[in-house]
């Protein structure tokens, strides 16, 4: 099943497809979101502040409160991991945590980039590089994330 989902067709999901301009022009939910560390960053800012940024509404709380709430836990068949999921968003976890606190919720993405937010810690972190890591375990934003929260 995971062969079927990531590599079909084959390549689909290879570090050589995603960063190609057709790859990038394309509306792909869930898995082909770009921007900048700062552009990831600010939008989980808005995120961590219940939709509210710079004074400006961009979501209401009631929609956000239903995306970050537990739709699914535990076993992905397509992933092979324990996963644990919102509407859109990543929830932390333990086997991949995004802090120390409960409700920090954000995305893992390709190569080791990660978006998430932290409303009890008032924290928004967005990174992205330009050389990709390890997808599941990435010791570059493990070691964000610890150091992000070990400033706190």
């Amino acid at each position: 099943m995971r062969w079927n989902a990531y590599w079909n067709p084959i390549g689909l999901s290879g570090a050589g497809w995603v960063n190609t301009a057709a790859w990038r022009a394309g509306e792909i939910p869930s898995t082909n979101g770009h921007g900048t560390s700062r552009g990831v960053a600010r939008v989980y800012a808005a995120l961590a502040r219940w939709g509210t940024i710079d004074g400006a509404r961009i979501l209401h709380a009631p929609i956000l409160e239903a995306a970050i709430r537990e739709h699914a836990c535990g076993p992905d068949r397509v992933l092979q991991r324990p996963s644990r999921f919102g509407v859109g968003f990543q929830l932390t976890q333990p086997e991949r945590p995004l802090g120390p606190n409960p409700g920090a919720f954000g995305h893992f993405g390709t190569g080791g980039s990660v978006g998430f937010c932290d409303p009890a810690a008032d924290v928004a972190v967005g990174y992205v590089m330009n050389d990709l890591g390890p997808r599941w375990q990435n010791p570059r934003n493990r070691a964000l994330i610890d150091a992000v929260y070990t400033c706190l």
